[in-house]
């Protein structure tokens, strides 16, 4: 292999060290980063690796793939929200690199060193390697087997399958049999397509797939062991169920991903000037690795919109293809006259959202008083992006700059701006709400009332189960209550957590020392002199302190 030159190793150590430092500035999100971020730390803190746990009890929702990585980071830097954030910039990281090999080998370095940039700055890209969950994980051991198992048809070289294999098993730990299907899906009709259907044979390498039993295996057989109904569920319910099923959440139209991944790109695509896409792409990407780009983007991109349930974060394994596709375009864009869209389009998108962000905080009515606290930063943030493109765009013009350079700092500065302009309109983070914090007592019992404040266990570092109050005989559809009751289906014996009403009033004509944490206005007790702290998120009740 020929060596990378300097501008390549630079970007390849400059990238994912931005991405890192633009992760931290934020605060905790919920749901999921409260969720995943106390399973992990719940993982650390008890040794126990086979069992995920969500307040104590088991979540086998998800492979622990997501946990080992970030309960082993935290044996070594302590439990931070900065050592949760670095598992999807190391994601993200993983899914740059093997873009950039992958493209450089086929295509060529400068295209690969495009592509890189221009994914670290996609706004779906950036914004999930910012954020703790699944999502990207999977994505990059996906992006990653998919590369292997082409570049070994197209190569013959063993190493690279095996390398793809366990790919293929992180893929599986991550998310489960979602980590094998898609590659799959991709790889085998684009093996016939290119009429190598001779080698799927060797693509099924026995020791290959020896090797991947080897590493998924041990976890699937110990929680079987462990838990005789695991496979079932974690199968049946959580896999085939899920995808086929219309009772969970987050219902969108057919069309949401591909709006998703058009606005994810849309910096980029006006950078094209939308002119002459097929005979630009086929001009620079060979026709297998073109044919495989296709059907790469259009088999994920409809794999995930049959489902009547989506989330962004599910359509990025179909992320890289669309990145190499739109580099290749903007590639040979960047040598033919520039129309108007070209030269103003970038320019005027982040102006939008800097005019955006300074209007913001006068015509949202709900936490107005939140916003205002935060006026002087979101006036300086809105600025810079209505200003700094145009400065940029001046600089082009007089040619102190490219206008490559002059396009990718303007979208890098866009992209610094979201972990900002997110601390200062996320009103949902709870990070700024635990002063009853001091309340807390050994003998003291916390409870949630009727919705489970997912950040609120890291951000308190709870070592104990909340007390839930719900009525659990009828909690259904996809929520948090859903996720912790299914925990009984595991460990029974840890219902004695789950209390309904009743069981509250109980304890408080015992009077027991409680914290009863309730969305405002939820929750009314009867005795009226109770010491209550009005928290924005939620009410703070204090009994028999």
């Amino acid at each position: 292999m020929q060596p990378l030159n300097r501008s390549s190793k630079l970007l390849l150590i400059l990238l994912p060290i931005w991405l890192f430092i633009t992760a931290i500035i934020r605060p905790m999100s919920v749901p999921d980063e409260g969720r995943y971020g106390d399973i992990s730390r719940a993982m650390f803190e008890t040794g126990d690796w086979l069992t995920p746990r969500i307040n104590g009890f088991p979540f086998m929702h998800k492979p622990p793939l997501l946990h080992w990585i970030s309960s082993g980071l935290m044996e070594i830097f302590g439990v931070h929200l900065w050592v949760l954030r670095l598992v999807p910039v190391l994601a993200a990281t993983l899914m740059l690199t093997s873009i950039f090999f992958f493209v450089r080998k086929y295509i060529s370095e400068r295209v690969a060193q495009l592509s890189i940039i221009i994914l670290a700055t996609s706004l779906l890209f950036f914004g999930s390697s910012q954020y703790f969950n699944h999502d990207l994980l999977v994505a990059a051991w996906m992006t990653l087997t998919v590369f292997c198992f082409a570049d070994y048809t197209l190569s013959g070289k063993k190493s690279i399958l095996f390398l793809g294999y366990i790919a293929c098993a992180g893929g599986f730990l991550s998310k489960g049999l979602i980590g094998v299907l898609v590659p799959g899906m991709v790889i085998l009709p684009w093996v016939i397509y290119c009429k190598e259907w001779k080698k799927i044979p060797a693509l099924l390498n026995p020791f290959g797939i020896l090797l991947f039993i080897l590493l998924v295996g041990p976890w699937l057989y110990l929680a079987q062991q462990h838990y005789p109904n695991f496979l079932h569920y974690f199968f049946i319910e959580q896999q085939f169920d899920r995808f086929s099923s219309s009772g969970f959440n987050n219902k969108q139209p057919w069309f949401y991903y591909i709006v998703i991944l058009l606005f994810s790109a849309l910096p980029w695509l006006m950078v094209t000037g939308l002119t002459g896409i097929k005979q630009h792409i086929r001009s620079v990407v060979p026709s297998p690795i073109f044919a495989l780009l296709i059907w790469w983007l259009v088999s994920v991109t409809v794999f995930f919109s049959i489902p009547p349930s989506k989330l962004a974060g599910y359509i990025l394994p179909a992320i890289a293809p669309l990145t190499i596709l739109i580099t290749a375009w903007v590639q040979q864009a960047l040598h033919q006259p520039k129309n108007k869209l070209q030269l103003f389009g970038t320019p005027i998108f982040i102006s939008l959202i800097g005019i955006a962000i300074l209007v913001a905080p006068h015509v949202i009515k709900s936490n107005h008083a939140f916003y205002q606290q935060h006026i002087g930063f979101i006036s300086i943030l809105g600025a810079i992006l209505l200003i700094s493109p145009w400065i940029l765009f001046a600089a082009v013009k007089t040619q102190k700059i490219s206008f490559l350079q002059g396009i990718a700092v303007s979208l890098l500065i866009l992209c610094s701006s979201i972990p900002f302009a997110v601390r200062m309109f996320d009103t949902k983070t709870n990070h700024d709400q635990t002063q009853f914090q001091q309340y807390l007592h050994g003998n003291t019992q916390l409870v949630f009332y009727h919705y489970y404040f997912y950040d609120l266990p890291f951000l308190l570092d709870l070592k104990t189960p909340v007390y839930l109050v719900n009525n659990w005989d009828n909690v259904g559809g996809d929520n948090s209550s859903v996720e912790i009751k299914d925990g009984l289906l595991f460990e029974p014996q840890l219902k004695r957590y789950l209390w309904n009403d009743a069981a509250l009033e109980q304890a408080l004509n015992n009077k027991q020392p409680l914290i009863v944490i309730s969305r405002p206005h939820d929750f009314k007790p009867a005795d009226p002199h109770v010491k209550v702290l009005h928290q924005r998120n939620y009410d703070v009740f204090i009994f028999n302190q």
